[in-house]
């Protein structure tokens, strides 16, 4: 990839200096061209007007002398021609080109300029013809004298291929400073590219902790190694997860099922036919089993679902539950209330408030014998809102409070058939919602079990 953009980068300055040259380069040549026969129109007219002033006066030797010295200063040659005749000569000889000759005879009253072809002896020449005329003197001497003066092209060829000799380096130049400038893009590009494929390929090969740069390159490759790691933090976790549930349920499911195999054991080699209560120590250990893989289950479910976090009514969901529960607290002889105004909205996953609820209402009841009372309390706070469970129960010390989240704790004044888990998904749903959950100890003895959650804007 590196190679594909250092050449693209390449041939597009390549392209943009040939488009930026090529035009410089022929606008000098005309330029050249035009300032050279401009330059020669110049000097051929102040030199007919020294060369009349001679000429008209009979002062001929001065006049040759003239041209000559111009011809030796500026390297070209200047003639005088009349008709057929030679006046003035800057060369030795007064041997007259052919093309100059039909140039004199076709000048008349104005002047003329251009350049001869190089099939003349002297190669291609830029010339300028301009007719001798006196208009303060009587004599005429002048009458058809031609005034011509040659420039060699090969001067302004030399200095047009410097111009480009000079362009074309300036152009090498420039390509070589954007090569170095595309290496250093395309480095600074595909730098933190190999990183990220590095990274990917040490997380492919297990190497889980491994993470992509994120400080380094364009946005749009940070962004990409941001989502890379996060899909590595999220398989972080799911592989945890799975973790997690299989040593909780090699642990935890090995007690009941060795009981259940002596229970099959006991009435296998039973002599006389197995007593109805003997099945009904079976059956409550396989319905202890079913009760406790389900809340394992439950427990790697939440783990593995991304949360999706949606605005709850919460006062409307703790009005729900309590209607729900309040025939059973009638049933058990609880008195179960509710203070809850109306909307207070929290940001929640869609589902989890009811469980929450069924939770900690469950384990108030099995806490608080009859005659006992169950508060459900919701309020609102300035940047959360917060829901009490109060009960009237047995409660707990500060120590068994802290342990009574984690995972399969039970107390040792519950001799019920719990999975120890109620808890643990309770606080799992919370932390999953943005929230968290504390243990307090009730006003009058008992527990207050308080969940804490973000206000819904």
């Amino acid at each position: 990839m590196r190679n594909r953009l250092l050449l693209g980068f390449i041939l597009f300055a390549f392209i943009a200096m040939t488009l930026l040259i090529v035009p410089i380069g022929f606008t000098l040549d005309a330029h050249e061209n035009a300032s050279t026969l401009s330059a020669l129109k110049r000097d051929t007219k102040a030199l007919s007007s020294l060369l009349t002033n001679d000429i008209s006066r009979n002062r001929l030797v001065e006049a040759v002398k003239l041209a000559r010295s111009y011809a030796r200063t500026t390297g070209r040659q200047v003639l005088v021609i009349q008709g057929t005749t030679t006046l003035i000569s800057s060369n030795s000889h007064h041997v007259v080109d052919k093309e100059l000759a039909h140039i004199a005879q076709t000048v008349h009253s104005s002047q003329l300029s251009g350049v001869i072809p190089g099939s003349s002896a002297e190669g291609p020449r830029y010339y300028v013809a301009l007719p001798l005329r006196d208009d303060h003197s009587a004599i005429r001497s002048l009458e058809g004298a031609v005034l011509i003066v040659t420039d060699p092209v090969a001067v302004v060829t030399k200095i047009i291929h410097s111009n480009w000799r000079n362009l074309g380096l300036f152009g090498i130049l420039m390509l070589l400073l954007a090569c170095a400038f595309g290496l250093f893009i395309s480095n600074s590009l595909t730098r933190p590219l190999r990183r990220i494929v590095t990274a990917v390929d040490a997380i492919g090969k297990g190497q889980l902790g491994v993470r992509a740069p994120v400080t380094i390159g364009p946005p749009e490759l940070r962004r990409l190694a941001e989502t890379i790691n996060a899909t590595s933090s999220r398989l972080i976790d799911l592989l945890a997860v799975q973790k997690t549930f299989v040593e909780d349920a090699s642990h935890q499911l090995r007690t009941p099922l060795t009981a259940l195999q002596l229970h099959l054991e006991n009435l296998q080699h039973g002599e006389e036919r197995p007593a109805p209560e003997e099945f009904a120590l079976v059956l409550t250990e396989v319905g202890r089993l079913n009760r406790l893989v389900e809340s394992l289950l439950e427990l790697a479910r939440n783990e593995s679902r991304p949360p999706i976090l949606a605005a709850v009514d919460l006062s409307d969901v703790a009005q729900s539950r309590v209607a729900f529960w309040r025939p059973l607290a009638v049933e058990h002889g609880l008195d179960l209330t509710v203070t809850a105004p109306s909307g207070i909205r929290v940001l929640a996953i869609a589902g989890v408030l009811e469980q929450v609820f069924d939770n900690l209402l469950s384990n108030a009841f099995d806490a608080t014998h009859a005659g006992g009372r169950i508060l459900v309390v919701v309020s609102k706070m300035d940047a959360h809102a917060e829901f009490h469970v109060i009960d009237t129960g047995v409660g707990l010390d500060a120590t068994n409070r802290e342990l009574a989240i984690r995972r399969f704790w039970r107390s040792r004044n519950n001799d019920g058939e719990g999975s120890g888990l109620g808890l643990a998904i309770v606080d799992q749903l919370v932390r999953l919602s943005g929230g968290s959950i504390e243990l307090r100890e009730a006003p009058g003895g008992g527990i207050d079990a308080t969940v804490f959650l973000r206000l819904a804007p």
